[in-house]
């Protein structure tokens, strides 16, 4: 008989790693990372980082019970494909809304900031997302 890790181990995998992308891409870039930013600045980007995360709260929310449902499908029996599909895409369209919310913000952000500012925070953008 196995084991609850060896019988989960697959789908524990799954999740830390599924986790651990969902912070790495959902991380904001705060004022800290701005070159210089002036009072005012930090005052508005922590202003648009919390209206960010109360937009995202609720779909979070979602994105987290949509995949609790979809490992616990996954692992039972006579489960139907069509079930899981549907299941994935409701995830897919929890995690659609979250991307749309944080491009969304970085766009605002960016506007907020000098043309000097734009070089550091685009770069910073760029460095985050690998692109080269």
């Amino acid at each position: 008989m196995k084991t609850f890790s060896e019988k989960y181990s697959p789908a524990i995998k799954y999740f830390v790693m599924l986790f651990t992308l969902t912070v790495f891409f959902n991380s904001p870039i705060n004022a800290a990372q701005i070159p210089d930013p002036t009072l005012t600045q930090k005052n508005t980007i922590d202003q648009m980082h919390h209206k960010l995360h109360d937009d995202q709260a609720s779909i979070k929310a979602k994105e987290a019970r949509a995949l609790k449902e979809l490992n616990e499908m996954t692992i039972r029996e006579n489960v139907k494909i069509d079930d899981v599909n549907a299941k994935i895409d409701e995830l897919m369209a929890a995690r659609n809304q979250i991307l749309r919310l944080r491009h969304a913000h970085l766009i605002e952000m960016r506007k907020s900031l000098t043309d000097e500012q734009k070089v550091g925070y685009d770069k910073a953008l760029l460095q985050r997302s690998a692109v080269k």
